[in-house]
């Protein structure tokens, strides 16, 4: 990690570990904390939204709101570190309270979960610089683009996949690895055209080291698909969760920690609403 982001990371933290949160009424904290502590899945391999530092401490976006959640409830927050297929499932074995890790926002997953937004995003695909862009999803036919398991990403390339060869074009040669670093390294040595990710790894990456990645298509949605904080199904605990999202917008916890990542404004635009 690059001394400039050891510097916001350093920053947001004690942002969020300083803020002030009135005290809340009894009715306004989630069951999950009445232990005082908030224990969050992630798997760290999806930067700038969570990642290891080089002491092995996971750090990011969504560590601060993890620091942030937990200081608005007057919890002690606790990162529990797996690979993302294992996130859904752990939180369904409650060895944790909640997933929050880069995680989107599905339809899919709210049949099981209870999940609230708190940033918005794009899914997109990434290639080496100076790779042309993308007119359409057919210009994907007989590529070489890798995802990490247990994301959306692989549903959502096989799905295009699927389309393609129905318009007698070549499938997409879907190329699935345990985590995303492992993906974005196959794109650096030559052996996939290209990385189905989000807006928020390239804006990263080409922070840390510009000049590396292109960004040739953006997959087209109505609306950005926000990311999200996902927990079991209990009581109020829903709305307590979305209620203190609300307010980390508010007071502009939220705002200072996509600042401080060099995110977009616009990210939070319509969360907490």
């Amino acid at each position: 990690m690059s001394k400039s982001i050891r510097m916001f990371a350093a920053a947001v933290t004690a942002v969020a570990a300083t803020v002030a949160s009135p005290a809340l009424a009894a009715s306004d904290v989630p069951s999950f904390v009445e232990d005082g502590v908030f224990s969050v899945c992630q798997d760290p391999t999806f930067p700038p939204m969570e990642f290891m530092s080089e002491d092995q401490k996971p750090v990011g976006v969504d560590v601060d709101v993890v620091s942030a959640l937990a200081a608005h409830w007057g919890a002690e927050p606790k990162i529990m570190t797996m690979e993302f297929s294992g996130l859904l499932p752990s939180l369904a074995a409650e060895r944790c309270d909640a997933v929050i890790s880069g995680t989107l926002l599905t339809a899919e997953r709210q049949e099981t979960f209870d999940g609230a937004g708190y940033l918005n995003t794009y899914i997109v695909i990434v290639a080496k610089k100076g790779a042309e862009p993308f007119a359409s999803a057919d210009d994907l036919a007989g590529k070489s683009i890798a995802a990490q398991s247990g994301t959306k990403y692989v549903e959502e390339l096989n799905q295009m996949s699927a389309a393609l060869e129905a318009k007698g074009l070549s499938p997409i040669k879907v190329q699935v690895y345990p985590k995303q670093t492992d993906a974005i390294q196959q794109l650096q040595v030559g052996r996939v055209d290209g990385v189905m990710t989000q807006d928020t790894e390239v804006a990263y990456r080409e922070f840390e080291n510009p000049g590396q990645f292109e960004t040739v298509w953006t997959v087209p949605l109505e609306a950005p698909q926000p990311y999200a904080a996902y927990i079991r199904r209990n009581g109020d605990d829903k709305a307590m969760l979305a209620k203190a999202i609300s307010a980390l917008v508010a007071d502009g916890t939220l705002a200072g920690i996509v600042e401080n990542w060099k995110l977009l404004p616009s990210q939070l635009d319509g969360i907490g609403k």
